[in-house]
């Protein structure tokens, strides 16, 4: 019974779609979207400083550096502006006609902004009573790095410290494997 059912499922052509194969190619209509897409996703390179304005072509780690600007932007910009009470070379902002356009982090204003927040979580956690030849040494509880290899401050690292300087529950491990937070570490029963 069951050779004659397979037999008969085989008989009848199926799209590759139905299956949970491949979709059909889109239309060639469709594709003078991508072109804008690209264009665009070139220009803000471009404006942000990660491309010079003669490349016409990115690098997968360039697209990387640019999603990444679009995530912490929110939090950079005000925190820039807040540091110095001026845009510098930090922020773009588009001139569009008369007016201007959104603003926009650069590649250089994210730099500075990753390099004061890890100055800013040192310090935080030297005034938790970490040593600063031992802060860069510092994991979260996953056993994963809050500071890399060359003494910048990780993505998970800023997840801890924003955080911890928010007074939100949180702990990190020091490099004796001791757990320390902004709570009373949870007790391990054996």
């Amino acid at each position: 019974m069951r050779a004659a059912f397979l037999l008969l499922a085989l008989a009848f052509p199926a799209r590759a779609a139905d299956l949970g194969g491949h979709l059909q190619p889109r239309a060639l209509d469709d594709e003078g979207s991508s072109v804008d897409d690209r264009r665009s996703t070139l220009e803000e390179m471009w404006q942000r400083g990660l491309l010079p304005p003669d490349q016409s072509a990115w690098a997968p780690a360039d697209i990387d550096l640019l999603r990444t600007i679009r995530r912490v932007e929110g939090d950079a910009m005000p925190y820039l502006r807040r540091r110095f009470a001026e845009d510098r070379a930090w922020i773009y902002k588009a001139k569009i006609g008369k007016a201007y356009g959104p603003s926009r982090l650069t590649k250089e204003g994210y730099e500075k902004y990753w390099s004061l927040l890890t100055q800013d979580a040192v310090g935080y956690f030297e005034s938790k009573g970490v040593d600063a030849k031992f802060a860069f040494k510092l994991r979260t509880p996953d056993d994963k790095p809050l500071f890399d290899g060359s003494g910048r401050l990780t993505a998970e690292g800023a997840r801890v410290y924003h955080r911890a300087a928010l007074n939100l529950e949180t702990f990190w491990k020091g490099p004796d494997g001791r757990l320390s937070g902004t709570r009373r570490p949870p007790v391990k029963n054996p």
